[in-house]
């Protein structure tokens, strides 16, 4: 019993610094703040902001799509029965068109911002 109630309390504590974590405050502040900034946009600058950070996230999506691209690639490589029954490689290959497609809307909204940036002077 009185494991029990330590390996509970050791999971919820670790539960807690996870979704407090210094990176999810960001990610979720750097949403909110994206909103406002998208309502708020009013000068070419903000535009221009607003596309950097498109731009920032594109970055991000084409790395994990990489990275999805080198562990479908390893698990082929790796083979095995559960390689085979689960399909791992396609679950892989699954993301890497998402993040792929995702990047390229990021890129697209980068522009659209540029264009509006650039009407605006």
């Amino acid at each position: 019993m009185k494991t029990t109630r330590i390996a509970l309390a050791l999971a919820l504590a670790l539960t807690a610094l996870t979704a407090f974590s210094p990176e999810r405050l960001r990610a979720r502040e750097a949403r909110h703040s994206m909103d406002q900034m998208v309502t708020q946009a009013k000068t070419p600058a903000d535009h221009e902001k607003l596309a950097k950070m498109y731009d920032a996230e594109a970055a991000k999506a084409r790395a994990a799509a990489e990275t999805h691209r080198k562990m479908a690639d390893a698990y082929r490589k790796a083979g095995g029965a559960w390689v085979e029954k689960v399909h791992i490689d396609q679950h892989c290959d699954a993301l890497v068109k998402s993040y792929a497609a995702a990047a390229e809307e990021y890129e697209a909204l980068a522009k659209a911002e540029r264009e509006i940036a650039k009407d605006m002077k």
